[in-house]
């Protein structure tokens, strides 16, 4: 998978104007998300995507204590672009487009831990990476 590809699945789902949008939502998304995971859990999808986009989950301290509302903040937070959206629209574009993009066990395993968490919200209803 080509990052183009990432952030064009991301521009489309959270109906945003451009690649630049989609490269700032995934990298607030990515970096709110790698705080909230573990460790291990952060480098294992690290490994399965570009670089350039994987980056964002272990780049800041891993396994911090938040709710999914301090999540939307955070990512509402590192937002650079005004035009980019409802910070819940942009959770779920990323979320299910990592889901999709990641090998089945890594997906599996991401839904799981998000559940654990009261995370589910992130995953899309229909789309890339949709609730089962």
């Amino acid at each position: 998978m080509e990052r183009h590809d990432f952030y064009q699945s991301v521009q489309y789902e959270a109906n945003l104007a451009g690649e630049a949008d989609a490269r700032d939502a995934t990298q607030a998304v990515l970096s709110a998300l790698g705080e909230r995971l573990d460790e291990t859990r952060s480098q294992r999808l690290d490994g399965q995507l570009p670089e350039e986009i994987g980056e964002h989950l272990v780049q800041d301290d891993s396994g911090r204590r938040f709710d999914y509302d301090e999540f939307l903040e955070r990512i509402e937070d590192r937002t650079d672009r005004a035009a980019v959206g409802d910070p819940e629209g942009l959770a779920s574009a990323v979320v299910g487009t990592l889901l999709e993009h990641v090998d089945a066990e890594e997906s599996d395993a991401l839904r799981e831990r998000l559940a654990e968490l009261d995370f589910e919200e992130a995953i899309p209803a229909v789309g890339p990476g949709a609730r089962r």
